[in-house]
């Protein structure tokens, strides 16, 4: 297998002035348009950093948060986050600049994976991402998360989709007066690949594709809106199989539900070569869902009229949008780690969001600057840090037991009580899976007030290589069967765990975090889990249990 690869990875930034040929009706960039400039720089960034030809496999959700205007500038910045070894993530950001104010505003943040095209039947494997900052860093380790919710997709929406069949949604009444046919809302398009629309391979752009895509879905959706849809997210774009010069694209867009303000069209492509094209004989090259809403004249959303499923593929179709619409949501919710107030419901519907959430909030902590050194001791070292009414500490025990064994160690919350006196007691409510269990902790009341308990997740991750940390996050989650008690204060953890970094094989440095609000310190005052224990006092237990447990292995 050859390794290919620019160490320092992909870094590719390209401008362009919104003309009139780029824009719609309302004097607008088109989605189509920018979709093409999107996956054209995140590609160079990929091929940048490969050395090779690339292809999009897929593109992750997209959410246009701003409107680029004829006249203003788009500067599309994108850079590869991770290699995983013939795939890499690309990390797409867009801005649009008004040349008059010269105000700057986000339109989108998306990530894409692409896949690097050997010459010839051998492989290729990618050279590591070299990290020359912080944010690299970051990406690099959050990469590896948003990896994870792309393969578990597909069995979050299964689940759903059980859970909906469970639950009788099937026999929802669709009699309403301004129900409109889905089958009206159907619309195809054809296109010939021509040159102009392929690389240098032969190959079909996936931009130009998802270009093609957008044009057919938005007519479906004006069909209902009888107006001029706006594109606002994108549900994956993913790449089945590819498509070159001379080939005949087929689009099939249809409306598969409404929900009040916005519309999800489904797109199929099939591709045909003149041979299958006589023998109808198609392949199936991308799907995706494409969210829409529309405006009036004074910018107000407009209200699309419900839709009336008429087979049973229809009614598959309806109910498919409703589980998108709900991980959608949660993802909107979740997957920003800097959002003030995440969500920290526990529903099958952003699981996998929640859990991210968990890891990254640690990550993001764990990589700030600032930290300030409070106290020093042989073998721990405490630091805080200060953001408006957040106050974090950082532990860090030098402990001579190997990294694994720490990790086994500490990731068992049921073992917490045996060097942490704080934790009175502490159950296993939910085990997720391997990497996710969901804890009921109770502590002892401390003077004049109520015993607290907590409801947590543990999210638990494993170093991909020898330089990154073993990961135990912890924050707190709701779930409806464990509502509070009138015996005890439920208190929340907005984010706490602990990061363990390899020395040698017989010794390693656990760093402890945990992150409060100026509402919470009343309960903490300087100590490492909210009691009047001392910060130094629980940390040199912690490291006493550990080389104690280690020893015996």
């Amino acid at each position: 297998m050859e390794r290919r690869g620019a160490a320092a990875g992909g870094d590719v930034c390209m401008c362009q002035t919104v003309f009139p040929a780029h824009a719609n009706h309302r004097g607008e960039l088109s989605a189509g348009q920018l979709l093409k400039w999107m996956d054209a720089t995140a590609c160079l960034a990929a091929e940048k950093h490969a050395g090779v030809s690339c292809v999009t496999a897929s593109m992750d959700d997209i959410q246009f948060e701003e409107a680029a205007r004829v006249g203003q500038i788009i500067t599309i910045k994108a850079k590869v986050n991770r290699a995983f070894k013939t795939s890499m993530e690309v990390g797409i950001k867009v801005t649009v600049q008004d040349v008059l104010t010269n105000v700057e505003k986000i339109v989108s943040v998306a990530y894409a994976t692409y896949v690097a095209k050997p010459v010839g039947a051998g492989k290729i494997e990618l050279e590591p991402v070299k990290l020359l900052s912080r944010e690299d860093h970051l990406e690099h380790s959050l990469a590896i998360e948003r990896r994870r919710i792309r393969l578990g997709y597909e069995q979050v929406f299964q689940n759903l989709m059980q859970e909906s069949n469970k639950e009788g949604d099937y026999c929802d009444s669709f009699e309403e007066e301004d129900a409109v046919s889905t089958d009206l809302t159907h619309v195809q398009s054809i296109e010939l690949v021509q040159p102009p629309h392929a690389n240098h391979h032969g190959n079909t752009f996936g931009g130009q594709i998802m270009a093609w895509m957008e044009t057919v879905a938005s007519i479906s959706a004006s069909r209902l809106c009888r107006s001029y849809p706006v594109l606002k997210s994108v549900n994956m774009f993913k790449f089945w199989g590819p498509s070159i010069v001379g080939d005949r694209l087929v689009f099939n867009a249809i409306v598969n539900n409404t929900f009040q303000n916005s519309v999800e069209v489904g797109v199929r492509v099939e591709a045909y070569n003149c041979e299958e094209w006589i023998k109808n004989q198609a392949r199936h090259i991308n799907s995706a869902f494409l969210i829409f809403n529309t405006v009036n004249d004074k910018g107000e959303l407009l209200t699309f009229p419900r839709i009336k499923p008429t087979t049973k593929d229809d009614m598959r179709r309806y109910h498919g949008a409703i589980a998108r619409r709900r991980i959608r949501l949660a993802r909107k919710c979740m997957l920003s780690a800097k959002e003030d107030k995440p969500s920290d419901s526990w529903e099958r519907s952003n699981q996998a969001y929640v859990s991210y959430s968990n890891i990254a909030a640690l990550t993001h902590l764990a990589a700030k600057p600032g930290w300030e050194i409070t106290s020093t001791l042989d073998d721990i070292k405490i630091r805080t840090h200060e953001e408006g009414d957040v106050l974090s500490f950082k532990v860090e025990m030098q402990v001579k037991i190997p990294s694994h064994l720490a990790f086994s160690l500490l990731s068992d919350f049921t073992l917490r009580q045996q060097w942490d006196k704080h934790f009175l007691t502490c159950e296993v409510l939910q085990a997720v899976n391997e990497d996710e269990k969901i804890y009921y902790v109770t502590s002892p009341p401390m003077t004049g007030h109520k015993p607290r308990d907590f409801v947590i997740l543990v999210s638990l991750r494993q170093p991909c290589k020898p330089s990154e940390p073993y990961i135990v996050a912890v924050k707190s989650v709701t779930l409806t069967s464990v509502p509070p008690s009138p015996e005890y204060c439920r208190s929340k953890i907005l984010c706490a765990g602990f990061q363990i970094y390899s020395d040698s094989n017989t010794s390693c440095t656990v760093c402890y975090f945990n992150q409060v609000t100026s509402g919470v310190m009343p309960y903490i005052a300087a100590n490492l889990t909210g009691s009047s224990k001392s910060i130094e006092d629980t940390a040199l237990e912690c490291i006493k249990f550990l080389e104690l447990k280690g020893s015996k292995y």
